[in-house]
């Protein structure tokens, strides 16, 4: 009974309650007590004429009771029968839905067939078959890394159409691209939305079941789970298949990521790279040699003893970038890892590889607005700074600095520098405030050394602006002692400070010896929230209250305000040669932004590019990985909040792990310049771990799921063994009986 019935026992309960209205019938004819009176002769001659008549409505009456019980416990138990409800009036015509994962795990597996071989393999013995027998049946393909594309859309099964679906199946292979099975299924589910066809459709899933596919709740697009879509789906086609063909050998370890230490690369200086490997694998794997190879160079190699299950081990590469160009060039990075000699499993060799496109450049582009210009050789502000950034010597610092006055400053290219000083400048006006913002909210970084010569007033209104500007604090009078007989020293509120990492311990002593005697006396929000991020870095001690150095980000970029300046006026700070130098050294390091993270992509996400037309040209060249093939791209104007010189390359055709380079045209025909990306694919695709076979089948209770492995026949299978409920059609026969039963009751009351 349970291959007709979901619920077979509210049938028997159903059937059961017929008994109902049977006792009621008999209980009804039981409860009058016979009299016999006068009139009664008239009374029984008149009930002996209808006595059949009114026996048949008893019995009709009754009839149309027992059926509506039947049909109660009938709509609970869900029939179901083997045939399907929607095409019973078509054509014959069957579509065939294929919904394949080709995603990069299903190129995993240490020996024997992978998931995309057995793929291969099961698509197209089943096309043979089908080529033989079923040539009325229509193909829909669809894949998971293209979700919204089907290829082919219900194309004619044919010779011809066989011919190229054979074709195309013997050289499919596992993309480089991450899978969206809930996509897919909400294409296919779509489909069924057609009022165009007319004819079954048979529904076929082939994947290797990872978990994270199924696990994923859903997308942008959709809330619903894979489960969820599947039984959608399997509700309104003659049959979903779910073809399993993955195997149970999980173990994986992959690059998750890699990188340099600090956020600029410097030509000639050494630079530190931190390579993550990490294992996914539920058991540990010993002996992974790490390969790491700038520009084709013989790579240098480390290897990692031991990796846990689960865990992840970082190993450190340091090399030395020599560029001959002076100009911020690319240099590719690959880095490999091979466990051939390791004891443990490494199902997936795709994600053992890594792309960096490392930006070397010649230094921190450094500027210095020198608002007070010592005509005292060796006292003046930029001075300092200059040689604290930049010393003399064998050794580059890796900071290149310009110093400019007030007055070259106003036509000054601000996106020529990754870090500008404001030191004591008098002179600001609104637009050098509105450049400073754009050029802050793009990335960069901005510190105010506030000294003698500036205006409060100007500085409140220009750039304090009740808070909202880009000054971080108000400034309000200058404190301390003119005859700098007193002083307070710096005290660190944020220790952990990337500023002051150099002070600690032993080291704070270096900067106890600072001996500040003026600064600015200001007040600031020290409350964070969403529209307010000032932070109190340093103060003066003991006078823990007055501000010595806030920071405050602002987009992209961020600013920094020190209330006294970094000359001999107010401090002895330059006179503290360590710790002038390295506190100089690491402000520049910290404001700079990060200029090693652009350029890394996921494989299938667009890369977009700025382009200043000023100086490069419209149309420039696209080299793609793999075939090396050159496209044309043009970049094209923005919106109009942006620059009108600043226009956007977008493209979109990054399905392939590896180098993407484009190559810019100077528009004074000098020459190229190319910049350089790098696609690296999903680590989600790297988690192997299989859903449970047993939860899942439990999800489905109704039969039109099946589940097959890739060494049974799929394709062959026909839709005939699909099922269809019945709920809908009972329950609208169910009220079409209540109402004859209720109208029809009525009547014959009506008449007695």
């Amino acid at each position: 009974m349970s291959n007709f019935f979901i619920n077979p026992g509210f049938l028997i309960a159903g059937i059961i309650a017929i008994s109902a209205p049977i006792i009621i019938h008999l209980l009804n004819r039981r409860r009058f007590k016979k009299i016999d009176w006068a009139a009664m002769d008239f009374l029984l001659e008149a009930q002996r004429l209808n006595r059949r008549r009114v026996r048949l409505e008893e019995i009709i009456l009754l009839f149309l009771r027992c059926l509506a019980m039947i049909l109660i416990g009938l709509f609970i138990s869900r029939p179901s029968l083997n045939i399907n409800m929607v095409g019973a009036f078509n054509t014959g015509q069957t579509e065939r839905i294929i919904i394949l994962d080709d995603s990069l795990s299903m190129g995993s597996g240490l020996k024997g067939e992978k998931p995309i071989e057995k793929l291969s393999l099961s698509l197209i013995k089943g096309f043979e078959s089908l080529a033989n027998n079923n040539d009325q049946d229509l193909i829909t393909v669809v894949k998971t890394t293209e979700p919204a594309r089907f290829s082919p859309n219900a194309q004619d099964l044919n010779e011809d159409s066989v011919s190229e679906l054979l074709s195309s199946f013997k050289e499919i292979k596992a993309s480089d691209k991450q899978g969206d099975l809930v996509s897919a299924l909400n294409q296919v589910n779509r489909s069924f939305e057609s009022k165009e066809s007319n004819f079954e459709k048979v529904v076929y899933l082939l994947s290797d079941l990872r978990k994270t596919d199924w696990q994923d709740s859903g997308t942008a697009n959709s809330n619903e789970s894979v489960t969820d879509l599947i039984q959608k789906i399997s509700q309104k086609a003659s049959g979903f298949y779910i073809v399993d063909l993955g195997d149970g050998d999980e173990g994986n370890v992959l690059i998750e990521s890699v990188g340099p230490v600090d956020k600029i690369i410097v030509n000639g200086i050494p630079s530190d790279f931190e390579v993550i490997v990490r294992n996914y694998g539920d058991k540990s794997i010993n002996d992974i040699e790490v390969n790491f190879s700038a520009q084709g160079s013989l790579p240098l190699k480390k290897v990692i003893s031991n990796i846990e299950a689960g865990e992840s081990e970082v190993v450190q590469f340091t090399y030395t970038f020599n560029e001959s160009e002076r100009d911020k060039t690319y240099v590719p990075i690959e880095v490999t890892i091979n466990s051939d000699s390791s004891t443990g499993s490494d199902s997936l060799n795709d994600d053992n590889k890594y792309f960096f496109p490392a930006p070397i450049t010649s230094g921190i582009r450094t500027l210095v607005v020198d608002g007070d210009p010592s005509g005292i050789s060796g006292r003046g502000e930029s001075f300092y700074l200059a040689n604290a950034l930049a010393p003399t010597g064998p050794a580059p610092s890796g900071v290149e600095v310009t110093i400019l006055d007030d007055t070259d400053f106003v036509s000054a290219n601000l996106s020529q520098f990754d870090v500008i000083f404001i030191a004591n400048l008098y002179r600001i006006n609104e637009e050098i405030v509105s450049r400073l913002e754009s050029w802050v909210s793009q990335g960069g970084g901005l510190v105010f050394l506030l000294g003698d010569q500036i205006d409060e007033d100007v500085y409140n209104d220009l750039l304090y602006k009740n808070g909202s500007g880009i000054l971080p604090l108000k400034l309000l009078k200058v404190g301390g002692d003119d005859k700098e007989e007193k002083w307070v020293n710096f005290k660190k509120q944020k220790e952990n400070h990337p500023l002051f990492r150099f002070f600690e311990g032993d080291n704070n002593q270096l900067l106890d010896a600072v001996k500040v005697f003026r600064w600015w006396d200001t007040e600031f929000n020290a409350e964070l929230d969403d529209l307010n991020s000032t932070v109190l870095l340093a103060s003066y001690a003991p006078d823990e209250n007055a501000a010595a150095i806030v920071e405050k980000k602002i987009g992209l970029g961020k600013v920094l305000a020190m209330t006294t300046p970094l000359d001999n006026d107010w401090s002895n700070f330059p006179e503290n040669g360590a710790s002038f130098l390295i506190t100089s050294q690491e402000l520049v390091r910290y404001m700079s932004p990060n200029l090693v993270s652009d350029g890394l992509i996921s494989v299938s996400e667009p890369i977009a590019h700025k382009l200043d037309v000023r100086e490069f040209r419209q149309q420039a060249k696209m080299i793609i990985p793999i075939t090396s093939d050159a496209f044309q791209v043009d970049a094209l104007p923005m919106s109009k909040s942006q620059s009108e010189f600043d226009w956007l390359i977008n493209f979109e055709n990054t399905g392939y792990q590896g180098f993407y380079e484009i190559q810019k045209a100077r528009a004074d025909g000098s020459g190229d310049y190319s910049v350089l990306f790098a696609a690296n694919t999903d680590p989600n695709e790297s988690k192997l771990e299989r859903i449970n076979l047993n939860d899942i089948k439990s999800v489905f209770s109704s039969d039109n799921v099946i589940f097959l492995n890739s060494s049974q026949p799929i394709l062959e299978n026909q839709s005939s063994v699909s099922k269809s409920e019945l709920w809908k059609l009972v329950l609208v026969v169910l009220s079409v009986l209540l109402m004859i039963e209720l109208f029809y009751g009525w009547w014959i009351g009506a008449r007695r």
